[in-house]
């Protein structure tokens, strides 16, 4: 088999091509940041008009600037991919909600001594888990990061936000910059020379 119709090499370019403008990045940095300054802020719902808007906004930004110069294909296992790290949001939202009210009670001691250590590795595995679904290694990186921070929240003295804050803004920045190299690498396609005026 010739290496260019390798199918695991196909399958990589196409998840790669997802996530190489580094829009999700961004979104990710905005995410954790939005994490850190509700807790800050104290504003509890900052987070998800947060994470609703810069959502559609990814999405939207995808079809205006990356589609037109890369092209967009949406394989039946890219869908079962999506849908597993909606899944995964989910299940990370849902358990917040749920274990917010027991360690405000003090109910269960042990969730409320390292509520905070578990809630970042939670958000830790979950970014790892879509770099090994989507076979995106620097996610990886990511969520390794995101642990760490939260170590140092648990053991040495970090503060919770700070604990998201610093994480989102290392992967807002890398995003950006990954943004940028797409950009020039994949300029928008001209339309001279398409109009019948060659």
């Amino acid at each position: 088999m010739r290496p260019e119709t390798d199918p695991k090499k196909i399958k990589r370019k196409v998840y790669m091509s997802f996530f190489q403008d580094g829009l999700w990045d961004v979104f990710l940095g905005v995410f954790l940041l939005g994490w850190g300054f509700t807790v800050w802020f104290d504003i509890p719902l900052l987070q998800t008009a947060v994470f609703i808007g810069f959502f559609w906004l990814a999405l939207g930004l995808k079809k205006i600037i990356t589609y037109p110069r890369i092209g967009h294909a949406t394989p039946t296992e890219q869908r079962s991919r999506t849908l597993k790290i909606a899944i995964a949001g989910v299940v990370v939202l849902v358990a917040v909600i749920f274990l917010l009210p027991v360690v405000a009670r003090g109910e269960v001691q042990f969730l409320r001594n390292y509520f905070e250590f578990l809630f970042g590795s939670m958000i830790a595995i979950a970014v790892a888990l879509i770099g090994y679904w989507w076979r995106i290694y620097r996610w990886y990186l990511y969520g390794g990061m995101i642990f760490v921070l939260a170590t140092f929240n648990q053991w040495l003295g970090l503060s919770f936000e700070l604990s998201f804050i610093i994480p989102g803004g290392v992967v807002f920045i890398l995003g950006l910059l990954i943004f940028v190299r797409f950009l020039r690498k994949y300029p928008r396609a001209s339309m001279e020379g398409f109009d019948g005026n060659q």
